[in-house]
């Protein structure tokens, strides 16, 4: 397979068809008020860490991160919904781009014990990494390192738990933890050619608001908090497109690499 045509398929297909722009609108304002929610957080926290004290306006910050956490689930379902309609929707151009509505958060909380589940089985063996590593004899030492880099692979092919689930909406079977192994035999190769193809359109994603951010700041440092908001939202909306064309680049790798294996 190549997954450069993939990758730019992938892109033709979440920009076109009759209903894209207005997806698109509804997409930059639900990603807007992330990026801003996450600035204000993160401002928030630093000048917490500088002060050592709380701020003036703390029902303005519970909002924000109330905001930011309901957002970001309705973008994890959205994105599952998004990954189900890249298994089923190859000829209805447009319509890969789910509709804006409730579902996404249903498919969110459907979906959660098995994120659940996934989360603690890498925080458990990321511990007994540490404790290793922290031990006195240089094996465990060894062996801690050697499961940590385990680890950071086996979690970006846990990607495709999540891939396999958007296909019917269906958890059963997916919480065995040796399925990624399955995953990184049949598609390490093609995984790891698309993460460094994918490397270089992040950095582009994030450019436009480091830019712009760097402008408003050269212009008026007074300007320079609203530079950073506006860059913010521009790389979040950019950040989010680069992110669901992953999503459907990693269903074509699922399909055509790792589904016709996984029973032979």
């Amino acid at each position: 397979m190549n997954v450069i045509d993939i990758m730019v398929e992938g892109f033709k297909r979440v920009f076109s068809g009759q209903n894209a722009l207005t997806k698109h609108l509804y997409l930059f304002l639900i990603t807007a008020v992330i990026s801003i929610s996450s600035v204000y957080v993160q401002e928030a926290a630093d000048a917490i860490e500088k002060t050592k004290e709380l701020p003036a306006n703390i029902p303005l910050l519970i909002i924000y991160i109330i905001m930011l956490v309901a957002f970001g689930i309705y973008i994890g379902g959205y994105n599952l919904i998004f990954s189900h309609n890249s298994f089923f929707r190859e000829n209805d151009i447009g319509e890969i781009l789910p509709d804006i509505n409730f579902k996404p958060l249903k498919v969110f909380f459907h979906a959660f014990p098995l994120m659940l589940v996934w989360t603690l089985y890498i925080f458990i063996i990321g511990i007994i990494s540490i404790l290793l590593m922290a031990g006195n004899l240089l094996i465990y030492k060894v062996l801690g390192i050697f499961i940590f880099l385990c680890i950071i692979c086996f979690y970006a092919f846990v990607q495709f738990i999540y891939t396999a689930y958007s296909k019917h909406f269906d958890r059963k079977g997916l919480y065995n933890i040796l399925l990624p192994i399955s995953y990184i035999k049949h598609s390490f190769s093609d995984f790891i050619l698309l993460g460094l193809l994918f490397i270089p359109v992040y950095i582009v994603t994030v450019f436009p608001g480091f830019v712009l951010g760097l402008i408003f700041g050269i212009i008026n440092q007074n300007a320079l908090t609203a530079g950073i908001y506006t860059g913010g939202i521009i790389s979040g909306y950019l950040g989010f497109v680069v992110q669901i064309v992953w999503y459907y680049c990693l269903v074509q790798i699922f399909k055509e690499k790792i589904e016709p294996n996984m029973y032979m």
